[in-house]
């Protein structure tokens, strides 16, 4: 499916005979309260002279006040009617982002969702054809490829400078306390594949520039019905075999390795970057080793400065709806693969 980007329209026109640049994007945000818009997107998105927080709505604490927006609803419908919203942030739980992202675009809105955009390839599918066929952008709210070092990372897989590739192993784990969160709950999209499994399988695909021609999965489930830990097995053809392991038991590991006839690559915490994280180990085949890096930044800055230059006109999207798709039918596969069908 082809990637449609329909720029706002700017009415920065000239002044005094001097051409002003596109005004800012009006941003709205659906579930505000949610731990990651409280701490990382709202930030972004007052801090980013690309974007202007118009809107917020919580159902739990309607107050614009304490989220930094102009308005405050206490209803969704109520900021997809708001005239000065151009673009919808959602990071509602999993099983509600098809949902709301399609009464977003019936409400004429671009919508940035957080990640994994659904929970299956086909109902991603069905959200692209909706926004495709209305000229409005649908984009995934996956932060790390927006921090420098995965700059630095990609343009090492693909440069060639590994030689021809064959193991890679990403990791990501952690200790959740069971709750009555979302991420436990099935008819919520939870379970940890759909979760933190979306980060190990990404950059084996930006590594492969393909889906596996094989896999193998295997998954621990708990007591709410949805995958605790869960292991798998790829086989992207030409010689080239991964692993990956994503956990709410394990201890806390964040991995991404990938090693060629040439040298290897290694980053430690690999997908939650911050400002302090800047560099990439190269180990190469004659045993000599070198840190490749880069500045650290904000990756959820550089997101929200991102789309809204796509939506002002500036850019293209580089993280598109076709790759988030080819990330969920890849999840589809392991999930039947570990019977979880």
């Amino acid at each position: 499916m082809s990637e449609v980007v329909v720029p706002r329209a700017a009415d920065g026109g000239a002044g005094d005979g001097e051409l002003s640049g596109p005004p800012p994007v009006g941003w709205g945000v659906l579930g505000a309260s949610s731990r990651v818009a409280k701490l990382a997107m709202l930030p972004a998105i007052a801090a980013s002279p690309k974007a202007r927080l118009v809107a917020v709505a919580s159902r739990s604490a309607p107050r614009a006040r304490g989220f930094g927006a102009e308005r405050a609803y206490g209803t969704y419908e109520e900021l997809l009617a708001d005239p000065e919203v151009d673009a919808v942030y959602i990071p509602l739980p999993n099983g509600l982002h098809a949902e709301w992202a399609l009464k977003a675009a019936d409400a004429g809105k671009h919508v940035l969702c957080e990640k994994p955009l659904a929970c299956s390839a086909d109902e991603a599918r069905r959200m692209a054809a909706a926004f495709e066929a209305k000229g409005l952008l649908l984009a995934e709210a996956y932060m790390t490829p927006f921090h420098p070092r995965s700059t630095v990372l990609e343009d090492v897989l693909r440069s060639g400078q590994l030689g021809e590739l064959r193991f890679a192993h990403t990791s990501f784990t952690g200790s959740l306390p069971q709750d009555d969160g979302h991420r436990w709950r099935a008819d919520l999209g939870g379970g940890v594949l759909l979760d933190l499994g979306i980060y190990c399988l990404a950059p084996l695909l930006v590594a492969a520039q393909r889906l596996p021609v094989e896999v193998v999965g295997s998954a621990t489930t708990g007591s709410t019905g949805v995958e605790t830990s869960f292991s798998g097995w790829l086989d992207f053809g030409n010689g080239f075999r991964a692993s990956i392991e994503c956990s709410y038991e394990a201890a806390e590991s964040q991995v991404v390795e990938v090693s060629g006839t040439e040298g290897s690559v290694l980053v430690h915490r690999a997908f939650t970057p911050g400002p302090d994280d800047t560099t990439v180990h190269i180990r190469r085949r004659d045993g000599s080793t070198e840190d490749i890096g880069w500045r650290g930044a904000d990756p959820y800055r550089g997101l929200v400065d991102h789309v809204s230059t796509v939506l002002q006109g500036g850019d293209v999207l580089r993280w598109p709806v076709a790759r988030s798709i080819e990330l969920l039918v890849l999840v589809d596969t392991l999930r039947a693969a570990a019977g979880r069908t």
